[in-house]
């Protein structure tokens, strides 16, 4: 199966709350995560966040440790591609200002 967009441009507004940003599907092997972004395009000067990988039971496993994204730059998150969202799993994030940054992904369901 091609490359496809799972997460696009997803931003978070509540701060330091775990966000889902994806949800793999139940049945299938789970998404393997072929690229992620984590963008600061010109809001607060800096933004944390924290990414999860979830299984079906609501069991999180972090990611991405908390990483800092400073304005007018990029975090591409080299922890969590190549990693199986399993099936009916998601991908979460929290982010420490609102609508502070910019979330992308791309991924393959097996």
């Amino acid at each position: 199966m091609a490359d496809t967009p799972i997460i696009i441009n997803e931003t978070i507004s509540s701060v330091d709350t775990i966000t889902t940003l994806y949800s793999s599907p139940e049945k299938g092997s789970g998404t393997v995560i072929t690229a992620f972004t984590a963008s600061n395009d010109g809001g607060p000067a800096s933004v944390s966040y924290k990414a999860y990988i979830y299984d079906l039971s609501g069991t999180p496993q972090a990611v991405i440790s908390q990483t800092i994204v400073v304005k007018d730059r990029f975090h591409s998150g080299p922890s969590i591609v190549n990693q199986t969202v399993p099936p009916g799993g998601t991908i979460r994030a929290e982010n420490s200002a609102a609508d502070g940054l910019n979330f992308y992904a791309t991924g393959r369901e097996q």
